[in-house]
């Protein structure tokens, strides 16, 4: 996953499309059904593109690891987005990246954030909402893991305050910040 992007949160093919274009090279599945994976993870994979399939959210699919077996190997999947712990391990076992999402409300879910993070080991936590990100050197300090903000990510003004307060990324279905490219993204570019 490329620092400094912005990855498409898609629900189905016609945001799918518009996703094919974007900088990222990750796009999120947030929902859809198992009959329509195939289709949709081979059109991702044409575009050189990984697919993450946000497990909680796909109809038909359960977090057993029958289910994510048969998304690793005959699917093909690059990774799942979950809050359950069982869900990121299975996934682990069958070498797809895993992101761990977690909700910011109050105190007591980040305790939970951390908990789930200590015995899944997540490649990625992904906190909501992404008013949560002064947080984020506390969950990247005891986990480990990079920070990827999402949820009510509407203008590309706070973007770089996002990136600045340490999210590798920040995912969003808002189509018109798809196409962002960070200052910081740019400046290592250059260097």
């Amino acid at each position: 996953m490329k620092p400094y992007t912005v990855i498409p949160a898609v629900r189905g093919f016609k945001e799918l499309e518009k996703a094919a274009s974007a900088p990222s090279d990750t796009i999120f599945l947030l929902e859809g059904e198992i009959i329509h994976l195939r289709p949709l993870v081979e059109i991702v994979k044409r575009l050189n593109k990984k697919i993450f399939l946000h497990l909680d959210l796909i109809k038909g699919i359960k977090e057993d690891e029958a289910s994510i077996h048969y998304l690793a190997k005959d699917i093909k999947i690059d990774g799942i987005i979950s809050t359950r712990t069982s869900s990121l391990l299975h996934a682990k076992k069958f070498g797809l990246t895993t992101v761990q999402r977690g909700f910011m409300i109050d105190s007591h879910s980040v305790k939970t954030i951390l908990k789930t993070a200590e015995h899944g080991k997540p490649d990625f936590i992904e906190l909501l909402p992404s008013y949560s990100y002064p947080k984020i050197a506390e969950i990247k300090e005891s986990t480990g893991a990079n920070i990827i903000l999402g949820g009510f990510i509407e203008r590309e003004e706070d973007l770089e305050t996002f990136f600045e307060a340490g999210a590798l990324a920040v995912s969003t279905s808002k189509t018109h910040l798809w196409e962002y490219e960070s200052r910081l993204s740019r400046s290592i570019s250059n260097l």
